[in-house]
């Protein structure tokens, strides 16, 4: 088979996209082919610390450093076309066999102008496909609320796009701005399972991705496995400071008897959350898939990259949310029995404090005993054991190299 280029370009709202396409990059490189990764300006360091070859590409993200989708992503439409010039250019200079677009929401009709095939990477209920409702379980107070505001956001966002892309001659993306993150074929990094969709030819379950070359702290596993305390660890992902809520649930389960490890995701803030408990350790980075298996417990924003490596290791996950698709990723954690929300479903306009009240509202043994409900729980563990066989037949990055290699 014949050397071939690839184009990678993640939203930059999380390192998690940005992994996932080292992860693909990898099994690329592996074959004999080349790829080249796209970052914008903020974790462009990330990837030069690890010595990893990209180039840097500006991202409507950056117009407010949200972790997740805001209006302010689309509000302005110079930017948008100022991402969209970026990426054409460097398209049109790489040339490659093709692009691959991971919750990146320009790719799509910059790769089009390019003249360059496109493929997609994202998680199912994101998809105009679905017909969930971010954030909350069938027949739950306020989920039809949500589903209006949402699809306001959708319509909002779709037109500010299509009105960039007509502005270089490109038809309308029907209105909504999930179908510009599909592509010729849409891959997802989630199984049905877990998120289900309508089977669809142009659309493939690939799996999770798993990237483990994270910059890690160096953590005495032994002290971990010894300990007489069961290990929760805390994990809020690589954009999400909340320090107060954090603390507080912290405190909790250190009440519970357990032994905390803080995974910071490069984040300093968490550091020196509590300095002087014993029953506290907190790292900058530490590698999860060598942790987990230790772990009894995971407490994490509700990402999906950290939830499904607790899913592999058969831990049990409390999802704390700040953004809706956080959210949704608990409902489908009570879906598979294997996890649960810390607090009930919230309509979300934009505003993560809303979360963070209706965690306020509840007292220290509400959240103790939603804790402690999900780990005693036998079921749990034999959910937990289904799934982490699900998870076990699949090979994402591997897979996407497989398909991306059939052209």
């Amino acid at each position: 088979m014949r050397r071939k280029k690839y184009f990678l370009a993640p939203g930059n709202n999380s390192l998690s996209h940005i992994v996932k396409c080292l992860a693909i990059s990898e099994a690329l490189t592996a074959r004999g082919h080349e790829a080249l990764v796209a970052v914008g300006k903020k974790h462009a360091s990330f990837l030069r610390h690890q010595g990893i070859e990209h180039v840097v590409l500006p991202d409507i993200q950056e117009t407010d450093e949200s972790g997740f989708p805001s209006v302010e992503w689309f509000r302005q439409s110079e930017k948008i076309v100022a991402c969209m010039k970026a990426e054409i250019d460097i398209l049109k200079t790489y040339r490659p066999d093709r692009a691959l677009g991971v919750f990146r929401f320009t790719l799509k009709g910059s790769a089009q102008i390019a003249g360059v095939p496109f493929d997609s990477l994202v998680c199912g209920c994101i998809l105009p496909d679905s017909d969930q409702v971010l954030g909350f379980a069938e027949g739950e107070p306020g989920r039809e609320a949500q589903r209006i505001i949402l699809d306001g956001f959708f319509r909002y966002a779709g037109a500010k796009i299509e009105a960039a892309q007509t502005s270089f001659g490109l038809p309308t993306c029907h209105g909504d701005i999930r179908h510009v993150l599909k592509g010729e074929r849409t891959f997802l990094w989630d199984f049905p399972e877990f998120a289900p969709v309508p089977q669809k030819s142009d659309m493939f379950h690939v799996g999770p991705l798993v990237w483990n070359n994270w910059p890690s702290d160096a953590v005495d596993h032994e002290t971990l496995v010894v300990s007489d305390r069961p290990l929760a660890i805390v994990a809020f992902g690589t954009c999400t400071v909340y320090l107060p809520s954090a603390r507080r649930l912290i405190g909790v389960l250190v009440d519970l008897g357990y032994q905390v490890l803080i995974a910071a995701g490069g984040q300093s803030e968490f550091l020196g959350i509590m300095p002087d408990d014993p029953r506290v350790d907190a790292y900058t980075f530490v590698s999860l898939h060598e942790i987990l298996p230790h772990a009894a417990l995971l407490v994490t924003h509700g990402g999906q990259m950290t939830v499904f490596e607790a899913l592999q290791h058969e831990v049990p996950v409390v999802v704390m949310p700040f953004q809706p698709e956080q959210a949704h990723n608990g409902v489908c954690l009570e879906r598979l029995g294997c996890g649960v929300r810390l607090v009930p479903p919230q309509p979300f306009q934009g505003n993560p404090g809303i979360y963070i009240d209706a965690l306020d509202r509840m007292s220290d043994v509400e959240i103790g005993d939603k804790i402690s409900a999900l780990v005693q729980d036998p079921s749990t563990h034999r959910c937990l054991a289904d799934v982490a066989k699900i998870i076990a037949r699949y090979s994402g990055a591997e897979t996407i190299a497989d398909l991306l290699e059939e052209d």
